[in-house]
């Protein structure tokens, strides 16, 4: 179910209605957290781990391939 779009609120001129239901509530702005040198350091550290893992996988996937491709070969 995908999300709804935010409603955007804005202030009308004049007094609310005598019925009018008043919402009187704290709220947070969401976004991007702000990271400090600890998050980009995590993030410099996850990246070098992932990139390391591709990199060790490639050489065995290589090989892989190349013995599929001799096994289809005609001899």
């Amino acid at each position: 179910m995908p999300r709804p779009e935010p409603v955007r609120l804005r202030e009308a001129p004049g007094r609310p209605a005598p019925d009018a239901e008043v919402i009187d509530v704290k709220y947070v702005e969401v976004g991007r957290k702000r990271r400090g040198i600890l998050g980009k350091l995590w993030f410099a550290l996850v990246t070098v781990v992932w990139a390391a893992v591709i990199g060790f996988l490639i050489p065995p996937a290589w090989m892989l391939i190349q013995d599929i491709g001799a096994m289809f070969a005609p001899r």
